[in-house]
């Protein structure tokens, strides 16, 4: 509402400030003013500032470090992906003739985590590298030489890889193979504080327990014993063949002097010769028990040996021999020399032989130091020379598909190697297929 002319002057009177003298402004400003500090004081306090403000900072700069270096895993959230994880999700493929069904010979499983692997490193040290980012702690893992160049530099052997990542990889896309079952080959693991002899026993409770878990795979286990313990073997051996799903026994062959990449972790020069080893090799067929090898070409002779001196005993020859194409070796020099000794273990009716291993770095194919992964037309292409050769020299009643998972990850997923595979044998006939993919498998392991 307009105001008169007086009633705005009365307005103004009524809500004026009180006017003071000089004194009683003086007085006032006294009352509230701030005290006065000395310099050393001043100084004092600024020091205290700028240590509080530079222990904020470095609060945050550490926080931002562990960030980067820890893996969320610490705070129960789902881990980062490993390398290698994230490489083969880059390309996958549905199943090719998915009618045919397969029977998985070849794959291991394992968890360093919590499983004891026999790493030549502390407890501490494991827990310490699985706090960290997996792409940092596969970069630790790299630095030793051996390992990366065996295995591949984006290691396999470090992400968990149990019964339910085995399902998850075969289960691919949504439209993965047909998996009937599957065969596990020890892996090393070493328990602390038990006898040699009985180190890896505990190894077969593991895998007996997953196949509780998922008794859609794990039908059959290979495990481990040290032959060269000799006849000390045979109560562990008795022990295994108590259990329904052990099948056979894996004591790798596999030995090289080229220092640039591992053989087997047991193994030794001219071991299949070793009169301790074959005393422990006698016992297998007393309990029943195949003998899986992983071997490279050079010990191909002396496998063949072997089966000559006891063809009472199932020999499966893995990885196709292995023909080695890295390091020193010489893929033109050494295909020669496996394709003599192949023919020669292929005399031995006792002797059955898997094909795959194929994607890891020991032959030299080199897929693993691609930015992406090859299709399964890229693989056959390059496989397909070794696999018609240990066909046509096996015949097919003798040969066994394998996926070596998660090994040969490194190369493919496991749907697109299982595609290669079928692919290289597209024109054989349905029987002969279901022999090598299935059938086959079925009958070294006894599986029903």
């Amino acid at each position: 509402p307009s105001m008169s002319s007086s009633a705005m002057a009365t307005h103004r009177h009524q809500f004026q400030v009180p006017s003071m003298s000089s004194s009683a402004m003086a007085t006032h400003r006294h009352q509230f003013q701030v005290p006065s500090m000395s310099s050393s004081a001043m100084a004092t306090q600024k020091i205290v500032s700028v240590k509080t403000v530079a222990a904020g900072i470095s609060v945050v700069a550490l926080l931002k470090l562990l960030k980067s270096l820890f893996s969320r895993s610490l705070f129960g959230l789902p881990r980062e992906k490993f390398p290698l994880e994230e490489w083969v999700e880059q390309y996958e493929e549905d199943a090719f003739e998915p009618e045919v069904a397969i029977f998985d010979a070849h794959h291991h499983l394992f968890d360093p985590r919590v499983q004891p692997k026999g790493w030549p490193v502390s407890k501490l040290f494991i827990q310490l590298l699985y706090a960290l980012k997996p792409a940092i702690a596969n970069k630790l893992f790299g630095t030793n030489a051996l390992m990366s160049n065996t295995f591949g530099y984006r290691s396999p052997a470090l992400p968990p890889f149990m019964g339910s990542d085995l399902l998850r990889d075969i289960k691919g896309n949504g439209k993965g193979h047909n998996v009937l079952g599957t065969v596990y080959i020890e892996c090393g693991w070493k328990t602390p504080g038990v006898e040699p002899v009985w180190a890896a026993a505990g190894e077969v409770d593991m895998v007996t327990q997953e196949h509780a878990k998922h008794p859609q795979i794990l039908q059959g286990i290979v495990a481990f014993v040290d032959l060269l313990q000799g006849t000390d073997v045979e109560p562990v051996l008795k022990r295994y063949s108590q259990n329904t799903l052990v099948k056979g026994i894996r004591c790798a062959l596999a030995w090289t002097s080229d220092t640039a990449f591992l053989g087997g972790f047991h193994a030794k020069k001219d071991m299949a010769f070793d009169p301790k080893f074959r005393a422990g090799f006698a016992l297998l067929s007393k309990y029943n028990l195949s003998y899986d090898c992983w071997l490279y070409h050079e010990q191909v002779d002396a496998l063949a040996d072997l089966a000559r001196c006891f063809p009472e005993t199932t020999i499966i020859c893995d990885h196709i021999g292995m023909p080695l194409g890295v390091g020193s070796y010489k893929a033109s020099e050494s295909l020669p020399k496996w394709k003599d000794s192949m023919k020669k273990l292929a005399k031995n009716s006792n002797v059955f032989v898997k094909i795959g291993g194929m994607g890891m770095r020991t032959l030299g194919f080199g897929f693993d130091e691609r930015p992406r992964p090859p299709t399964s037309d890229e693989l056959a292409e390059t496989w397909a020379p070794y696999v018609h050769f240990v066909i046509d020299t096996f015949g097919v009643e003798r040969c066994i598909m394998e996926s070596n998972f998660p090994m040969d990850k490194i190369s493919c997923s496991y749907t697109v190697l299982f595609n290669a595979l079928k692919k290289i044998v597209r024109n054989f006939d349905k029987e002969d297929k279901r022999k090598l993919f299935e059938l086959n498998g079925k009958r070294v392991y006894r599986v029903q």
